[in-house]
């Protein structure tokens, strides 16, 4: 029997070896938790608005609303203002969603002050930590 037969029915046998201390059980969490970790780490130009279209447009105004969000504006959801009549401003409002997501936004964003290209890369890094929590509580359901 060559090697590559004995490794396949080693495989299929149930009788691979695992490294010390790993057991069977835990070999689908720890995949899960791999495939995830490799989301972060090839960040290098996530700092900076890359697709042509309504992905820009999105991340675009979340930001901006995240950024609006303050008591200065009595929290007010909106991507923009101007001068309106008199002396009040006007506010072009966009409040489709509740402002808890927003909220979130803002406090990943906050210590960056005003680079806007750290802005942009924590409030994807924060979006793909909720998205890989949300994909562990999936895998947590299920098993």
């Amino acid at each position: 029997m060559d090697s590559s037969h004995r490794a396949y029915s080693i495989f299929q046998s149930g009788e691979a070896p695992l490294p010390p201390g790993l057991r069977p059980e835990r070999l689908p969490l720890l995949l899960l938790l791999l495939a995830l970790s490799t989301l972060f780490p090839y960040s290098s130009d996530k700092g900076y608005f890359y697709r042509p279209g309504n992905d820009d447009w999105n991340s675009s105004k979340n930001l901006a609303i995240a950024e609006n969000l303050s008591p200065d504006h009595n929290f007010r959801l909106f991507v923009g203002r101007r001068q309106g009549s008199g002396d009040a401003p006007a506010y072009e409002m966009y409040s489709r969603f509740p402002v808890g997501g927003h909220a979130l936004i803002k406090l990943a964003i906050l210590p960056f002050g005003n680079h806007l290209s750290a802005k942009v890369l924590a409030a994807r890094m924060f979006m793909l930590l909720l998205f890989s929590a949300a994909a562990l509580l999936a895998f947590l359901a299920i098993s």
